[in-house]
C-alpha cells in the first residue's frame, strides 16, 4: 500500500459493507453526528444542491451536523481531506483522480452533479467549426477536466497539437479579461462560465462535452469506520438534490448569494443547469448517487491521459480508488423508501 504524507501532496499539488448499510435508527435525543464537509460554489447544480443541505434541515433530520467548509477549488479540498482536516469533499473528477494517481488514503464515494465543458470561439475571431482552430492557439486553465475534453475535441476534428494548433496554459481571472476584451481567438471554459459568455454575445461554442462531473471523496477511515454516517450523509445529499431540482428559484438564489456567483444573471445560472439531467428530474427515485460505470470509465481515461501529459505521477487503477457500496444502497433504497419534500424547513439564506 502506498504511504501518502502530507510532503507528498504539497510536492505533487504546488504546481497548480454489510450490516453497516442497513438504514440506521437515527434517536433525536441523541447529540448530531459531525461531519466535516469541503465543498466549492463554483459548479451548477452541485453549488445549489450544497446550498440545500447548508440552509435547511434535510440534514438534521438524518441525525447530521453538517459543518460546511467553503472553498474556492479542488486543489485546497483534496489537502484538506489529506491532512484530516474534512471527512468528505466534493471535487471535479480530474481533481479525484490527482488523488488516485498520488496514493492518497481517500476514495470517491458518489457522484454530485454533471456540468458542460466547452471549446469557445470569441464573437470577433469569426470561428465556427473545430477546423477554423487551424494555425491558432487556444487558451484556458491546464490540468482540469475540460482541458482533457478540449484535446480530445481538436484532435477527434483531426487537428494535431502542437504544429496544426497549440494550447495555451491562462488562468481563469486573465482568461475572462481576455474574453471580454476580445484579445483572443479561441478557448476552453466549463459551465456557468461558458453559458456566461455566450449570452453575453462574447463567444460561440463550437464543441462541448457534458460528461464532466463532479464526485465525492471521503477519508478512507471515515467510510471505514463511520460507514452508518456516510450513508446518512449520502441518502441527506440525494434528498438536498432533489430539493434543489425542485425549487430552481429559491436555490438559484442561494447560488447567487456568494462569490463567484454574485455576478451571474439568473437565466445563465437556470441554463447552465439543465446540462445536469438531475436537475429536470420529476421523481425523488430518479436521483443518482452512485458513479456510473461510464463515469468511472471517463476517470481511468482522464488518468491515462493525465500521465502521458506528465501532469500525473502515475496511471491510477481508479476501480482501487472508489467505494461505491453504500451510494448503490443509497440508490436501492430511493426506490421504496419516500422522501417528503413538503416536510423540509428552511433554516437559513433569504
Amino acid at each position: 500500500m502506498t504511504h501518502f504524507t502530507r510532503r507528498h501532496f504539497n510536492a505533487l499539488f504546488a504546481g497548480s459493507v454489510g450490516s453497516a448499510l442497513a438504514a440506521p435508527h437515527v434517536a433525536r435525543a441523541q447529540p448530531l453526528d459531525k461531519v466535516r464537509f469541503c465543498w466549492t460554489n463554483t459548479v451548477t447544480a452541485s453549488a445549489q444542491l450544497q446550498h440545500t443541505l447548508k440552509n435547511t434541515d434535510i440534514a438534521a433530520k438524518h441525525g447530521l451536523q453538517l459543518e460546511m467548509i467553503q472553498f474556492v477549488g479542488g486543489p485546497p479540498i483534496n489537502e484538506a481531506l489529506v491532512s484530516g482536516a474534512a471527512d468528505i469533499g466534493s471535487v471535479a473528477d480530474f481533481s479525484a483522480v490527482m488523488l488516485m494517481s498520488a496514493g492518497a488514503p481517500i476514495k470517491v464515494v458518489a457522484h454530485q452533479s454533471s456540468f458542460r465543458s466547452a471549446v469557445l470561439a470569441t464573437t470577433k475571431s469569426g470561428i465556427d467549426s473545430l477546423a477554423g482552430l487551424k494555425g491558432k492557439q487556444v487558451f484556458g486553465l491546464f490540468g482540469i477536466t475540460a482541458y482533457l475534453n478540449a484535446q480530445e475535441a481538436v484532435r477527434g476534428a483531426g487537428l494535431k497539437v502542437g504544429s496544426d494548433m497549440n494550447f495555451v496554459n491562462l488562468g481563469t481571472p486573465e482568461l475572462a479579461d481576455s474574453v471580454r476584451a476580445q484579445k483572443i481567438d479561441a478557448f476552453f471554459m466549463w459551465d456557468p462560465w461558458v453559458t456566461l459568455f455566450e449570452q453575453a454575445g462574447l463567444a460561440k461554442v463550437i464543441s462541448q462535452n457534458t460528461a464532466p462531473a463532479m464526485v465525492l471523496q471521503a477519508r478512507d477511515e471515515f467510510v471505514s469506520k463511520r460507514p452508518d454516517v456516510l450513508k446518512r450523509f449520502l441518502r441527506a445529499h440525494a434528498e438536498a438534490l432533489f430539493y434543489a431540482s425542485q425549487n430552481h428559484e429559491r436555490t438559484n438564489k442561494w447560488f447567487q448569494s456568494l462569490e463567484p456567483a454574485k455576478s451571474i444573471p439568473t437565466e445563465v445560472i437556470e441554463r447552465a443547469s439543465t446540462f445536469d439531467p438531475n436537475w429536470s428530474v420529476k421523481n425523488f427515485a430518479d436521483i443518482t448517487t452512485a458513479v456510473s460505470p461510464t463515469g468511472l470509465a471517463s476517470m481511468q481515461r482522464m488518468g491515462e491521459w493525465g500521465h502521458g501529459e506528465k501532469l500525473l505521477p502515475r496511471v491510477p487503477k481508479v476501480q482501487d480508488s472508489v467505494n461505491l457500496e453504500i451510494a448503490k444502497a443509497v440508490d436501492a433504497e430511493a426506490k421504496t423508501k419516500h422522501f417528503d419534500i413538503a416536510a423540509v424547513k428552511i433554516t437559513g439564506g433569504n
